[in-house]
C-alpha cells in the first residue's frame, strides 16, 4: 500500500501545498488504485495514533483476496489538522467547542474541499472500472464530509455536475460525526423528493448509541447555544410529512436524531461457518450475503450474522444508521475489528466492482416532486 499525508492549519489552509502534489503523484503512479481518504477528528492530528491505525486498515485491505483479485492497489490519503488542542484533563473535554469551531472553517473555506475534489478527479483520471475512491471522515471529520457531499449532491441535482464526477468519492461513510442534523434533514428531504429509492448508498452516516460526546455533549452545548435563536417548523422526510421546530435538528446529531435514523444495526442471532475460512473483514469483502447481511467474528474462528436494516419509510441513498454499542464502543472506537468489518460490508454493498448484485445508483438530476415536500 501507499500513503501521503495533506495538512492544514487553523483556518484551513494548506499547511503545505507541495503535499497535495505529492499525493497527486501517488495516485498517478498507481495502477488501478483504490483510494482511500480519511479525514480524522477530535483528539488526534497528523502525529497522533490515529495515524497508525488508518494506516493498519491499509496494510489490511491490501492483503485481502477480494482487493488483490480485482487488481487493486491500496492508497491511503491522511488529512490532517489540529483536531487535538490539549492533553490536559478536563481542558481536552471542554476544547470540543472550540475544535468544532476550527473544523467548520476548514468545511467552509476553499483549501479542504479543493484537496478533497483533486483526490478523486486524479483517481478518475484512470476511468471507469479502473479506479476507485472512498471518503472517510470521523467525528468533526464526518462533519467535513458531509459539508462536500452536500455540495456535490446540489451540483448533480442542477446539472452542473455528472453523476459519476459529482461526489466527492463514490462511497462516502462518515463515523460518529459531529454535526448537527439540519443539512442531513435537508440532504434527506432533496433526495426523498428526486424518488431515488431501490439504489445503492452514496453517503453513509453510522453512529453508535454509546457515542456520549455526539449523543449527550453535544445536545447540551447547541441546547444553550440555541437559545435566542430563530427556528421554523419544518417537515421531517417521509410520507407523513411530521412537523417539528427545526431546534430538534440544531441539537442533535443525525444519528442521535430518530426523525433521520433510516437505518439499524440488528444482530440475527445466527452463527455461520467461514465460508473461505477467513476473518469478518475479509468475509465480507468476498461474498454476497443478501438483504445487507454482514459478518462479524465469534469465538472458534466462527461468524456472527448481523444486518443493516432498513426502518421507516423513507428509502434513499443517504443511509443514517444506529450502530450497536457492540460494533463501536464509543467516539473513538471506530478501528476496532468489529466496525472495520461491518465499514467493509459497506463498501461490498456500494461497489459494482466486487459486487455484480450491487443496487443501481440513483439518479439525482431530475425535476422533484414537491409533493413530497410540502405541508398537508
Amino acid at each position: 500500500y501507499k500513503v501521503a499525508f495533506v495538512e492544514f492549519g487553523e483556518q484551513g489552509s494548506y499547511q503545505d501545498p507541495t503535499q497535495l502534489q505529492n499525493a497527486l503523484a501517488l495516485i498517478r503512479e498507481t495502477t488501478k488504485p483504490l483510494v482511500i481518504t480519511y479525514v480524522h477528528g477530535w483528539q488526534n492530528n497528523a502525529e497522533s495514533g490515529d495515524v497508525h491505525s488508518f494506516e493498519s486498515l491499509l496494510v489490511r485491505l491490501n492483503r485481502a483476496p477480494a482487493i488483490r483479485n480485482v487488481g487493486f492497489h491500496v492508497v491511503g490519503v491522511y488529512l490532517g489538522w489540529r483536531g487535538k488542542l490539549t492533553p490536559v484533563p478536563i481542558l481536552k473535554e471542554i476544547s470540543f467547542w472550540n475544535r468544532k469551531a476550527t473544523a467548520e472553517r476548514l468545511a467552509s473555506n476553499y483549501d479542504c474541499y479543493d484537496a478533497i475534489a483533486s483526490i478523486s478527479e486524479e483517481a478518475r483520471r484512470k476511468g471507469r472500472g479502473s479506479q476507485y475512491t472512498v471518503l472517510l471522515g470521523h467525528s468533526f471529520g464526518g462533519l467535513i464530509v458531509e459539508r462536500s457531499v452536500a455540495h456535490a449532491i446540489n451540483a448533480e441535482i442542477h446539472g452542473h455536475a455528472d453523476a459519476d464526477r459529482s461526489m466527492p468519492a463514490d462511497l462516502v461513510i462518515a463515523v460518529n460525526p459531529a454535526a448537527d442534523s439540519v443539512l442531513a434533514r435537508q440532504m434527506i428531504a432533496a433526495l426523498y423528493s428526486r424518488k431515488t429509492e431501490g439504489t445503492r448508498p452514496l453517503f453513509v452516516s453510522i453512529t453508535s448509541t454509546g457515542d456520549w460526546a455526539t449523543g449527550s455533549f453535544f445536545p447540551i452545548g447547541t441546547g444553550l447555544a440555541s437559545v435566542g435563536k430563530g427556528f421554523n417548523e419544518v417537515p421531517a422526510p417521509g410520507p407523513a410529512n411530521t412537523q417539528i421546530s427545526e431546534r430538534k435538528f440544531y441539537t442533535s446529531t443525525p444519528g442521535h436524531n430518530e426523525m433521520l435514523i433510516n437505518h439499524v444495526t440488528l444482530d440475527l442471532k445466527k452463527t455461520i461457518n467461514s465460508p473461505q475460512g477467513h476473518p469478518a473483514l475479509e468475509t465480507n469483502l468476498e461474498h454476497n450475503l443478501s438483504a445487507e447481511v454482514f459478518t462479524l467474528d465469534a469465538p472458534g474462528g466462527k461468524l456472527d450474522l448481523w444486518q443493516i436494516k432498513r426502518v421507516g419509510d423513507v428509502d434513499v441513498p443517504y443511509w443514517d444508521v444506529k450502530v450497536d454499542p457492540s460494533i463501536i464502543k464509543d467516539h473513538g472506537d471506530i478501528w476496532n475489528e468489529r466496525a472495520e468489518a461491518m465499514m467493509a460490508a459497506i463498501f461490498r454493498m456500494a461497489n459494482p466492482m466486487l459486487n455484480r448484485n450491487v443496487k443501481p445508483r440513483a439518479t439525482l438530476h431530475r425535476a422533484p416532486d414537491f409533493n413530497r415536500l410540502q405541508r398537508r
